[in-house]
């Protein structure tokens, strides 16, 4: 019961924290690995958790389940120790232990989660995944006389600005595939196989994720993509497209990116200063989310105006209430994470870990301190009115930063028409190259 609270909690808490994005097909019946990649730390199982529709036991690094909210919020997964050389060498031989309980939930027809990169980075790509989930998926089938019927789910985990509160992840579920055919393989020799599986599912990911060379690439890719969608009218100029839209088409380009690096290196640096310049020019103008119209229609700005002001004041009260009431678990969450020296791929979960303890003791404390000095229906309102509050609060912030940067944007067009003329040509510049290039790379498939 506990456990099941936990989850339920822990799955609404991570919907708050991020801007959470599903696409694919939903997760097969019956045993399921699902393998992911693991550019986020202790989210990325909290994500998969959210997303998949059915739970998921994470198999998760020893030391976590040492750590008071983060080990109980794993057990409460069902997560399984993972032991690793680099954390205790004398522990590996528990993995023996973790091994048998992968196998066992998968042959109860529980779905485990396991991270095949065996850690998380923030490297612009996938890292060579390890053989363990291979190794896991055919023992299971092997001792059921491959007859468990059991699939693997890659799912690949996208995010943007994935250390900020409210940033946004879409988890991308592929094609769910079984691993039946390679018994005779298994049989023959269980290395080879447990190789060729892992290759397997290295691909699956690497249809589900971006994978770029260099850090710098994904600024080229993300930047292509923002202004050739918009230019091709596949998007608005101002509209802000999910992550899981753009996924595909940035992979698009990220392939051409490889292909270019390889075929013409100086077209590619010359192409990388284009977007740069074009991308400085983008920020004088305020817009760190898509792009700038290269003209403004008078009704249209008003209409836009009237009812974007109309929805925050509608939301203000409750809103600017829960700016009061969670003051202080905001300030803990937002400062004390700081004080740790975290790379970027930790820092979303300490954040996440204290806002956990942070956010539900203050509720207490604010219950029990109403109560105390009121009445019992006051302390229950305040117990009801607080998450409605802080929940108005997150839909007011949205808007808010979408409305701001866009107001933004149209001052700054009426501030540098030159500017907005500049862009135009930038835009059109890009475009014909972006276009030529996909003829030129087309021709060389």
């Amino acid at each position: 019961m506990v456990a099941r609270i936990i989850t339920k909690l822990v799955g609404w808490a991570v919907s708050i924290f991020y801007d959470v994005e599903r696409r694919g097909p939903g997760l097969p019946e019956g045993p399921v690995l699902i393998t992911a990649n693991h550019p986020n730390a202790l989210i990325d199982p909290l994500v998969v958790f959210q997303t998949a529709g059915r739970p998921s036991r994470p198999l998760a690094k020893a030391p976590l389940f040492d750590q008071v909210i983060v080990g109980t919020t794993l057990r409460a997964l069902g997560g399984l120790p993972v032991y690793r050389k680099q954390d205790d060498p004398k522990l590996m031989h528990l993995n023996d232990r973790t091994f048998d309980a992968a196998i066992d939930a998968l042959h109860a027809g529980s779905a485990v989660q396991i991270y095949p990169e065996g850690q998380s980075h923030s490297e612009p790509s996938l890292t060579p995944i390890r053989t363990g989930a291979a190794r896991i998926a055919l023992l299971a089938e092997a001792l059921r006389d491959w007859e468990l019927g059991l699939y693997v789910q890659p799912v690949g985990l996208t995010y943007v600005e994935k250390d900020l509160f409210r940033g946004r992840v879409v988890a991308t579920f592929g094609p769910a595939f079984p691993i039946d055919d390679l018994r005779e393989k298994y049989e023959k020799d269980e290395r080879a196989a447990s190789r060729i599986l892992t290759d397997r599912i290295q691909k699956h990911l690497e249809a589900v994720t971006l994978n770029v060379e260099e850090h710098e690439d994904l600024e080229l890719v993300e930047v292509a993509d923002r202004l050739y969608s918009r230019a091709k009218k596949l998007v608005g100029y101002r509209e802000r497209d999910g992550i899981g839209d753009r996924l595909p088409r940035m992979q698009v380009f990220a392939e051409g990116v490889r292909w270019l690096r390889t075929m013409d290196p100086e077209r590619l640096e010359n192409l990388k200063e284009l977007v740069r310049r074009y991308l400085r020019l983008l920020t004088l103008f305020g817009a760190s989310e898509g792009d700038v119209p290269p003209r403004y229609k008078f009704w249209m700005v008003v209409r836009y105006s009237l009812r974007q002001l109309f929805m925050l004041l509608i939301v203000f009260p409750l809103a600017f209430l829960g700016s009061v009431a969670w003051l202080v678990p905001f300030i803990l969450t937002r400062y004390v994470s700081p004080r740790f020296s975290l790379k970027k791929d930790q820092i979303a979960t300490y954040k996440f870990v204290i806002a956990m303890m942070a956010f539900p003791i203050w509720w207490i404390i604010s219950c029990v301190v109403v109560y105390v000095f009121t009445e019992l229906q006051l302390s229950l309102l305040v117990a009801a009115v607080l998450p409605l509050s802080g929940l108005a609060l997150v839909a007011w912030h949205d808007r808010q930063r979408q409305v701001r940067q866009d107001v933004l944007v149209f001052l700054r067009t009426l501030r540098y028409p030159r500017g907005q003329d500049r862009l135009a040509e930038y835009r059109h510049e890009l475009v014909q190259e972006f276009d030529q290039l996909m003829e030129a790379w087309k021709g060389n498939l």
